[in-house]
């Protein structure tokens, strides 16, 4: 009872910081940082505290694409997308398997990665336009091995930091407010999570 009331006051907490400290307040304030010398160091900070904020992985690789573009800014943000997964992964992973809560989270990431296959079925939540950390601690939860995860989420996160690194590249001036990646990118990726997970869904459909 105590390590179950534990958990929730974590995930409490941490949810009360990520409402106050928003990525457009932080990296905002970083577009003159961009020319320093420490920049590296900030930017594996950044990438150090992103999950527990809760901020999207879009938001780093904009500011990467913005100070290295497009050749070396693909693998630096591919590469701090999947490091900066693994935090929620292992939280899943440590998780409590039992009570009302974390029982239904940790039985229902199972039947889908039961069902999806480990891998099919993280690159399809990460090619979807869903939020990066529930899909890790689902990962985590779900009996995803180390390995696949970070194969899936390599593949799966590798459109989008492609997109928003290339965004990033064509600002004159750092601006997380003004700069997204396009919302055909969205649809796109639910098409392509969609088309993933039909076979599956299809031959469940047959069973029933």
């Amino acid at each position: 009872m105590r390590r179950y009331a534990a958990w929730l006051a974590v995930g409490g907490g941490l949810a009360a910081a990520a409402v106050v400290v928003r990525p457009t307040r932080v990296l905002g304030a970083l577009r003159h940082a961009a020319a320093s010398p420490w920049f590296p160091a900030v930017l594996v900070a950044l990438y150090a505290v992103r999950p527990f904020l809760a901020w999207p992985i879009s938001a780093l690789s904009l500011l990467v694409g913005f100070k290295y573009g497009l050749v070396v800014g693909v693998p630096v943000a591919l590469a701090g997308a999947v490091a900066t997964s693994l935090p929620p992964y292992l939280i899943g992973r440590g998780a409590p398997r039992d009570g009302r809560v974390f029982g239904r989270l940790s039985a229902g990431s199972r039947r889908y990665f039961d069902a999806a296959g480990g891998l099919r079925g993280l690159v399809a939540a990460r090619i979807a336009p869903t939020p990066a950390e529930p899909v890790s601690a689902a990962a985590g939860a779900g009996g995803v091995t180390p390995r696949v995860f970070g194969i899936g989420t390599l593949v799966g996160e590798l459109p989008w930091v492609v997109g928003a690194v290339a965004v990033g590249n064509t600002l004159d001036a750092f601006d997380p407010l003004g700069a997204s990646v396009t919302p055909a990118y969205a649809i796109a990726g639910g098409a392509v999570a969609a088309a993933l997970l039909a076979p599956i869904a299809y031959r469940r459909l047959r069973r029933a």
